[in-house]
């Protein structure tokens, strides 16, 4: 946001015509470097200099005048964190490119509160006549709060030039990669690159990983749906009796007592996504991020949609899984035990036709963070967020990835 389109932002809000009802306790006061305020103001007034000096351990180039000045918050990011590329060494690529991630992020952290004293300065604004300072305040309180928001996902063509020079930088020489990390190779690691659909080792690798730190739910990899959930021979949903050895076949998974557990399906190595089976809040839940898939099969009776079968083979997996918790289930018999059953739950949706396994694995985290998918604004802390363009996500991951390798 420019400092001139924040001033007409604020220009109806600072006419000098507004009715006003005074304050009647408050008196003059200066605040440097803002000029001329008031006592009720001034306070907020040196809360904005000082998350200004704070912020300056993460973005040392922020200055007041530059806030008052810059055409765009993007010069305050370029003057510390110039292009990646441009100046890295191949030895330091992996360390500054992390360092420039957690500062971006340390730095979101400080400036969290911009919105809020925004918001006081308003209000304060209807007891006074607007002066000087209330507009330099605004304008700079309009540049911090876009500066808060200014993080991986909100430049997405900057993070794709960055994500594409880490995986390239990486293909320098893959034996530094290969035998870091079990069953992910050099070659699955390229797949977290812009534009590219995730493999099943890479998905695998963060299910598996996360779940485990999570203490709380179980990931099965990939591998375990077509073995137990899917015909064989057309990969449809299994029907009719599932039998001893189907249930022989999950008991061997080694499966152990958590409370929740995840399972990625790769749909025919088209399209990822997935089913959550919650022993904690009674549900079952298949999360897909195609919207005609989604929307379409929502209207329909419960029967007729699209993961319905599916939905028969994961009550009956619920089952089996509660027998090994040594907590029964029966489902077929106690229809009215209180659990939940959504083929189609609402999620944020794809716009392309690559970012399928990355919308699975933030499914993933959005069930380990909050125990739900959370939409939009709903979503805090804000890089949790679901995006049109996951680029930023696909950086965090390859960034962890290396970070695991210990190549960074």
């Amino acid at each position: 946001m420019s400092s001139t389109s924040t001033r007409d932002m604020y220009q109806k809000l600072l006419s000098p015509h507004r009715p006003t009802n005074y304050h009647k306790k408050c008196f003059p006061a200066e605040c440097p470097p803002f000029g001329s305020s008031r006592s009720c103001t001034r306070l907020l007034l040196e809360e904005i200099n000082d998350m200004i000096e704070s912020c300056k351990a993460f973005l040392p180039s922020i200055t007041l005048r530059q806030l008052l000045t810059s055409a765009t918050t993007d010069i305050l990011i370029e003057s510390d964190f110039p292009a990646v590329g441009s100046i890295f060494s191949t030895d330091r690529f992996y360390s500054d490119s992390t360092f420039q991630i957690n500062q971006l992020r340390e730095a979101a952290k400080t400036l969290s509160p911009a919105a809020t004293l925004r918001s006081k300065i308003i209000l304060h604004l209807k007891h006074h006549h607007a002066l000087s300072s209330d507009n330099l305040a605004l304008v700079v309180l309009g540049n911090l709060k876009t500066l808060h928001e200014t993080e991986l996902d909100d430049h997405p063509e900057q993070t794709a030039v960055k994500l594409k020079a880490l995986v390239n930088q990486a293909s320098f020489n893959p034996a530094k990669f290969d035998g870091k990390l079990k069953f992910v190779k050099h070659h699955d690691f390229r797949t977290l690159g812009p534009g590219r659909w995730l493999n099943d080792e890479v998905v695998n690798y963060f299910v598996d990983k996360w779940c485990t730190e999570s203490g709380t739910t179980l990931g099965l990899n990939s591998f375990f749906a077509p073995q137990c959930l899917f015909d064989e021979f057309n990969g449809n949903p299994k029907s009719g009796v599932l039998t001893v050895a189907d249930e022989v076949r999950v008991i061997k998974q080694g499966l152990k007592d958590w409370d929740s557990v995840f399972i990625p399906i790769n749909e025919m190595h088209t399209h990822w996504y997935s089913a959550r089976i919650d022993f904690h809040q009674k549900r079952i839940d298949i999360y897909d991020s195609l919207r005609e898939r989604c929307i379409s099969n929502r209207k329909k009776p419960p029967l007729l949609r699209r993961n319905a079968n599916l939905m028969l083979v994961l009550l009956w997996l619920t089952e089996v899984l509660s027998r090994l918790r040594g907590q029964e289930v029966d489902l077929k018999n106690d229809v009215g035990s209180g659990w939940v059953f959504d083929p189609h739950f609402m999620v944020h949706f794809q716009p392309n036709s690559y970012d399928c396994g990355v919308h699975l694995l933030w499914h993933l985290q959005h069930l380990l963070e909050f125990r739900q998918i959370k939409l939009a604004d709903d979503c805090q802390p804000s890089h949790l967020r679901f995006m049109d363009d996951m680029v930023g996500k696909r950086l965090r991951m390859a960034q962890e990835m290396l970070d695991d390798a210990g190549l960074v």
